[in-house]
């Protein structure tokens, strides 16, 4: 189902510093939604899959239920740890969902945020409806950047196009877009009921250093290898202090939701 390299996964836990600074974090109405929509007893538990440095953990663990949340990176898991010690019921465990022994326990929630496209489609699917209760919920989210701002796209353009030209294209995560390939699994899946789609605008400015550390973060670019990676970030930033120094991103978060049948 995907078509999106998944050995890339892999390659977030070499820059967690620089995915925690700069990769932003969700709505607080998307989890007021998402908490209201689940509809969780006191004692039941949330699983998050691919946690990352906790950009939806530290949405989740307000709300005072217990989080169990894995990632394959112990860099990234390390940082996610530091950053939620003042929350003692949010555990961590650094695994892949492929390897990850559920144990006995059902879920009432399942959460992944920009993750679940790096797990294996065989898996995905039937092992997170194994591991959801009867009528648990499955929540997939993601931010899925829209194009620079006009005063930059005919400045990037030339660029990209000389530089590094299967970049200028529509964002991997297009695949959550409503109707993408997440929608499409889902439905054709026959393990959960209709999905709910929503959106969230969310927007984020960086400087001309954070806008290419940002990139530095992202898999579609660091499949590019270090030598193109360097040059091309090395004129996006130029571009970015020449048209003033800041630029400011559209990066909607679209969330899914379905119940496991």
């Amino acid at each position: 189902m995907s078509d999106i390299p998944l050995h890339l996964a892999r390659s977030f836990d070499e820059v967690a510093d620089l995915y925690d600074a700069h990769r932003p974090g969700y709505p607080a109405d998307l989890f007021v939604d998402l908490m209201a929509e689940a509809r969780l007893g006191p004692d039941d538990a949330i699983l998050e899959l691919g946690c990352g440095t906790g950009q939806a953990t530290r949405g989740l663990a307000p709300f005072g239920r217990r989080v169990l949340a894995i990632d394959p990176g112990p860099e990234l898991v390390g940082v996610a740890r530091r950053r939620m010690a003042a929350f003692p019921y949010v555990h961590f465990a650094v695994s892949t969902f492929e390897d990850w022994a559920p144990g006995l326990s059902a879920y009432r929630l399942i959460v992944s945020a920009q993750a679940f496209h790096w797990i294996d489609w065989g898996v995905a699917l039937p092992k997170a409806a194994a591991v959801l209760a009867p009528g648990g919920m499955l929540a997939c989210f993601a931010h899925v950047p829209e194009p620079p701002p006009a005063a930059f796209l005919g400045v990037f353009e030339p660029i990209y196009a000389r530089m590094a030209p299967e970049l200028w294209v529509d964002p991997p995560e297009r695949w959550y877009w409503p109707g993408g390939a997440f929608a499409q699994g889902l439905a054709a899946s026959g393990l959960f009921g209709a999905a709910e789609h929503r959106v969230y605008p969310t927007t984020r400015t960086y400087s001309a250093d954070g806008f290419v550390d940002y990139l530095r973060t992202r898999s579609d670019y660091r499949a590019l290898g270090r030598e193109r990676l360097d040059a091309l970030l090395a004129a996006v930033a130029l571009a970015v202090r020449d048209g003033g120094g800041t630029i400011e991103m559209e990066m909607p978060a679209h969330l899914h939701m379905a119940r496991r049948r």
